[in-house]
């Protein structure tokens, strides 16, 4: 019979491509190749997948007819699909897939793997997979690997690769077994991503945490972590750790003079010598600014590291080459050793640190070995610090007054501002003892200022009560010197206090003017076209460069009182101090004798000319 009379409702919801080519077939009496078709259900029911299959019948009763199977795939087609879409999904992949038989050699490998690794499938199927994922990695990543492939464990990590053309690369594979239905194993499954930018991401915020970005040498961060490791291997092996402190002498007139640029060519040429003056396994490092750490560990000896302090003092006798110009540094070295001065990693560098001040302290260009005396003055400097951070809003800093005296006229003209400190503490300090702690920390600024306010506002007073000009003198630190408005500053506190420029005098020292050689022309002459007087204060006990008296515009010369201490028992003293008064003169400069105290030493001044005297023996 017909195939629609046989089965109507089937043939009805058959595909009309479908139903004519069944109706040609039993028209034609010709047989369909097997054939697969959607069938659709009732509405509600969806559609089946359908395959097609007839048959002649070539004897029998019923010889000359056809069998014709209808058989449901639906299960099939999806099982076909499914498999369709993984094998996409696998090829078209964003990760590099590799898949290895058994035996773990490659059968598979997708087009990410070539396109980001630059290899064909072919060139890796039947490699080892294990080699392939894991050949640049480290001796103890590739072991861990393959025990876990053999051990039928997944592993997931970083590894470091390199592609066909040489280019290095990072991935993050994740490898696992495939395992059959009784659990064993029948292949090996690898999925890698591309890592790169992240892993160089990484490296810069590292980099920036733990390298100096100017030299390129470990910052303070990585230093410490570096010495606390040293001095863990050092506890195992019963051997010795130095740590050496440098600070570059001076290096501040190099920002100044030549400006920050050539003070960063300096700093980046000194950290390749101190690179270059210890072994690979030291570690040099750049603490801030003009200051370096060097960790030396593995030492057989305690005193071994002075070795290396000879071989970096020697690194800097040659000239470095700024701005076409040879110029010459020297360091301030401070060195401590584990574990004979201590066995804390942070006391170990403080007391590097408390050396290399005492060594500048010393007088530069030197080294000094840390001692427990070091440690005593460095405690005593913190609390005298700790102090004078509050000393002058507790109201602890005074300002004395000692008078300068006209020698011809044997009359007051003026008087020096002398800043002392009494702490309920620490009792009365010497000025000698907190001026430079107070200059190192920058507290002179605000001190300064002060001074200058307290002794303007006093030479208003005696103004007003004498009826006549009164000059006050002021000590200029080479802090406050450098601050970008100090002169108008003091512009002001003398409008302030309606003071002429003519009543005050500032003071200034020789080392002063050698350290910020190339502004002081530019504001010694501001103040001098102010009127102010301008003295050279100390005179001999620094460089005593006489070009600078004839090019700056002092009006006075101030004969330290180391000279004239001893003038009337020292003959050299005696003479020296006769011959600056007369080169003084003979320069136009006033001379002014401070220190005296007996009325010999006011005698011999006055013989020799000498134009002021200030000392105790006045007040």
């Amino acid at each position: 019979k017909d195939i629609c009379t046989i089965n109507r409702e089937l043939f009805q919801n058959l595909d009309s491509d479908i139903r004519a080519r069944l109706l040609y077939s039993h028209r034609e009496r010709k047989l369909l190749p097997p054939t697969e078709f959607r069938l659709r259900l009732a509405p509600d029911k969806g559609v089946i997948w359908m395959r097609y299959h007839a048959q002649s019948i070539k004897n029998g009763k019923y010889q000359g007819g056809r069998i014709e199977h209808f058989s449901d795939i639906t299960a099939i087609k999806g099982a076909e699909e499914k498999l369709q879409i993984l094998s996409a999904a696998v090829e078209q992949s964003p990760a590099s897939v590799l898949i290895s038989d058994a035996e773990g050699y490659i059968t598979y490998a997708n087009k990410r793997f070539s396109r980001i690794t630059g290899f064909e499938p072919a060139e890796i199927i039947g490699k080892d997979l294990s080699w392939v994922t894991a050949r640049h990695a480290p001796g103890a990543i590739r072991a861990d690997l393959l025990n876990h492939m053999q051990q039928g464990k997944e592993w997931r990590g970083e590894l470091p690769s390199v592609r066909k053309n040489g280019e290095k690369f990072w991935e993050y594979a994740a490898i696992s077994p495939i395992r059959a239905d009784d659990g064993t194993i029948t292949h090996t499954l690898a999925i890698m991503e591309d890592i790169t930018p992240r892993k160089i991401y990484e490296e810069r915020l590292f980099n920036q945490a733990n390298y100096d970005s100017l030299t390129r040498l470990p910052n303070k961060v990585l230093a410490f972590d570096r010495l606390t490791q040293a001095l863990r291997r050092a506890h195992r092996n019963k051997h010795f750790v130095s740590v050496i402190f440098i600070d570059l002498d001076n290096f501040k007139n190099i920002n100044d003079t030549l400006g920050h640029a050539v003070g960063d060519r300096l700093l980046i040429e000194a950290a390749q010598r101190i690179r270059r003056a210890v072994r690979d396994d030291d570690t040099v490092a750049r603490l801030s600014g003009d200051e370096f750490l060097v960790i030396l560990p593995d030492l057989s000896a305690p005193d071994a590291g002075e070795l290396v302090v000879h071989k970096i003092m020697d690194a800097f006798a040659a000239p470095f080459m700024l701005e076409g110009r040879e110029l010459f540094f020297t360091t301030s070295m401070g060195i401590s050793t584990y574990p004979v001065d201590s066995i804390s990693p942070h006391t170990l560098l403080q007391y590097a640190d408390a050396s290399m001040y005492r060594a500048k302290a010393n007088g530069k260009n030197a080294y000094c070995r840390f001692t427990p005396e070091i440690s005593r003055q460095a405690n005593r400097r913190l609390e005298l610090e700790s102090h004078l951070r509050l000393a002058l809003q507790r109201g602890e800093l005074t300002v004395r007054y000692q008078p300068v005296i006209d020698v011809r006229e044997n009359r007051m003209i003026g008087a020096e501002a002398l800043l002392s400190w009494h702490n309920p503490v620490l009792g009365s300090v010497p000025p000698e003892r907190f001026i430079p702690i107070a200059e190192d920390t920058g507290l002179i600024v605000p001190i300064g200022e002060w001074v200058l306010k307290s002794a303007c506002r006093q030479a208003r007073v005696w103004q007003d009560q004498t009826g006549a000009p009164f000059r006050i003198s002021v000590n200029v630190s080479s802090r406050q010197f450098r601050e970008a408005d100090f002169v108008q500053n003091i512009r002001d506190t003398l409008q302030e206090y309606h003071l002429a420029a003519s009543d005050l005098e500032l003071e200034i020292t020789e080392n002063l003017l050698l350290r910020e050689f190339d502004e002081a022309p530019r504001i010694l002459q501001q103040l001098s076209d102010m009127q102010i007087h301008l003295t050279v204060d100390d005179f001999g006990t620094g460089y005593s460069a006489l070009s600078y008296l004839k090019q700056y515009p002092f009006d006075t010369l101030k004969i330290d009182r180391s000279f004239v201490r001893d003038i009337c028992t020292d003959r050299e003293d005696a003479a020296l101090t006769k011959a600056i008064i007369v080169m003084a003169q003979s320069l136009g400069l006033r001379v002014t004798g401070e220190g005296v105290e007996t009325e010999q030493q006011l005698d011999y001044l006055r013989g020799e000319g000498c134009d002021q005297v200030q000392g105790f023996y006045f007040c």
